[in-house]
């Protein structure tokens, strides 16, 4: 899990949001505002703002919850993990999500499902011991091209929603999960990150042409 130096945003081609009628029931909300404002409840009081676009220049998205009325509930890619809230309809652009990815760290196995269906499977490394991965549902909140292909990160990082729980910071950056490619391909299969998952770079490139932002990642034992 560490920082790529100076990533930029993967454009054209690459992780858009899809408007296909979905079985899997994941919706993604994507940001049509320059600042959105996080609620505690519906027309509650506002608990937090987020810029849109994000810091990376990624364009900033939620994993839906529930929709009710002029309001959806969302989840948000800040600490602490789990965190949700509530932002106004008006200010996002709903659409269906058909993938999901399930991350099963015993197994160092990656699987991806299409609209309820297992469609790929990949092996991955995970976090060490003493710098685990977290459990947990997340979702895809950003892609990234780090600007060395070759380099730690692989072709193609992308961000999660979620955080380390035993790093609060790491290399400039917030501790953030990431799942991305690597230079040491020898090591897909162990424990060996500190808490991101690593694939191997062919890996991670077919899937940034495949995954959505919004998408649901479940960390699972």
């Amino acid at each position: 899990m560490r920082q790529p130096p100076s990533p930029t945003p993967a454009r054209s081609g690459f992780a858009r949001p899809s408007h296909a009628p979905v079985a899997y029931p994941a919706y993604a909300a994507t940001a049509r505002v320059a600042e959105v404002q996080v609620h505690a409840s519906e027309a509650g009081p506002v608990q937090r703002r987020l810029a849109n676009p994000q810091p990376s220049g990624a364009p900033l998205v939620f994993l839906v919850r529930r929709q009710a009325g002029a309001w959806v509930q969302v989840d948000l890619p800040v600490r602490p993990n789990g965190s949700t809230g509530w932002v106004r309809a008006a200010d996002v652009t709903v659409t269906g999500v058909a993938y999901r990815v399930d991350v099963l760290q015993a197994r160092h196995l990656l699987r991806v499902y299409r609209f309820g269906r297992l469609v790929s499977s990949y092996p991955i490394g995970v976090g060490k011991a003493e710098t685990p991965t977290p459990g947990g549902v997340y979702y895809l909140k950003e892609l990234l091209r780090p600007p060395n292909p070759d380099g730690a990160y692989g072709p193609y990082a992308y961000g999660l929603s979620g955080f380390s729980n035993t790093l609060t910071s790491f290399n400039g950056g917030d501790g953030v999960i990431g799942l991305h490619g690597t230079d040491e391909p020898q090591l897909v299969g162990q424990d060996v990150s500190h808490g991101c998952i690593r694939l191997r770079n062919e890996d991670i490139t077919r899937l940034a042409k495949e995954l959505p932002l919004g998408t649901p990642v479940r960390i699972l034992a």
